[in-house]
């Protein structure tokens, strides 16, 4: 009985204790929040055992890796990101020789360009030429070479100048005439009239047709001098390059004419001047010749018959007036040698 009403008042007991509240987890503040919400998830890496979701194979990632790496450093060096890369020599040198080869294609030498290249080539043939023969009685190569040396390089150079000063005397000759023209076209408006009337008759313009060209032309003074030199004085304008593309052509010319007659020279013995002086000779009628017939071909008329003839008379020409000045030296400088005490 006793043990009946223990556990009955044990049990009243233990429904009358409050119950425990179970233990409340702090709740997350505002800040951390919002801050895992913008927090993107970290990327998985491969050292934690979890594959990748990427099929790229690892050659592929290291590459890209790579790729990375190079234009961050190239980014970040300034100068390096402004570097242009090399050009190799032979590059250069390729590109330099098809642009030569393409500006000598599309080279076209002017008439007064082929005429100073006659004039240089014809005096280096002739002059060189009778030098050498008449310094071969001497009987010694060595003096032959060295005297036929000092005449060659002479003569270009005096050849040379002389063409760039003659080309330039005739720009300073046009500007002259030019400024008198001008003169006369502002002191006297009638002579300026009267000479296009003279420039226009032969032509078969009427008194009208006349007076309306010249009072067109004198609405501009500049006009009118243009027409008067270009068409009563027959005067052009000079190029401002000609006195050095003068100069340069002739003494070119003059020492590859001259240089011909003196290679024999280099290939033989000392003592052996006869002998060169022979070959000098024969080499020299030879070129003489082909030189003198295409001259004449590039300035003769273009009839066939007459120009092949003219063509072969004119080689014919420069052989005679190369071997008589060879012939003349070579006499003088024999004579006054052996008249010359020792």
């Amino acid at each position: 009985m006793s043990l009946v009403l223990l556990k009955n008042l044990l049990l009243s007991k233990r429904s009358a204790a409050p119950a425990r509240k179970a233990p409340q987890t702090p709740s997350p503040s505002p800040i951390t929040q919002v801050g895992k919400a913008h927090v993107p998830p970290l990327p998985l890496e491969k050292d934690q055992g979890t594959s990748w979701v990427d099929t790229t194979s690892s050659v592929d990632l290291e590459a890209q890796r790579g790729s990375d790496a190079n234009s961050s450093t190239a980014t970040d060096c300034p100068k390096c990101s402004n570097k242009q890369p090399r050009v190799g020599f032979f590059s250069k040198l390729t590109t330099f020789v098809q642009k030569s080869f393409k500006a000598i294609r599309a080279f076209r030498p002017t008439p007064r360009m082929i005429s100073d290249a006659i004039i240089g080539i014809s005096d280096g043939m002739t002059v060189p030429f009778a030098l050498t023969a008449g310094l071969s009685s001497l009987g010694t190569t060595r003096i032959v070479v060295l005297g036929g040396v000092a005449e060659l390089v002479a003569g270009m150079i005096s050849m040379g100048v002389g063409g760039a000063l003659g080309a330039k005397a005739e720009s300073e000759g046009y500007r002259a005439l030019v400024a008198d023209t001008m003169k006369l076209v502002t002191r006297s408006s009638a002579e300026a009239i009267a000479l296009v009337h003279d420039i226009l008759r032969p032509y078969g313009f009427d008194s009208n047709q006349r007076d309306t060209m010249a009072n067109k032309l004198m609405e501009s003074t500049d006009r009118m001098v243009d027409y008067i030199v270009r068409f009563h004085h027959q005067e052009k304008k000079p190029d401002p390059s000609r006195p050095l593309a003068c100069g340069i052509v002739i003494g070119l010319g003059y020492a590859f004419g001259g240089l011909i007659p003196l290679i024999p020279y280099f290939c033989v013995e000392r003592h052996e001047v006869m002998r060169a002086l022979w070959i000098s000779v024969g080499i020299m009628v030879f070129a003489l010749f082909v030189f003198g017939y295409f001259k004449t071909v590039l300035l003769a008329e273009k009839d066939q018959d007459k120009s092949t003839r003219k063509a072969f008379f004119g080689g014919l020409e420069m052989v005679a007036i190369g071997g008589g000045a060879a012939a003349i030296a070579v006499g003088v400088v024999h004579g006054i040698n052996s008249n010359i005490p020792e």
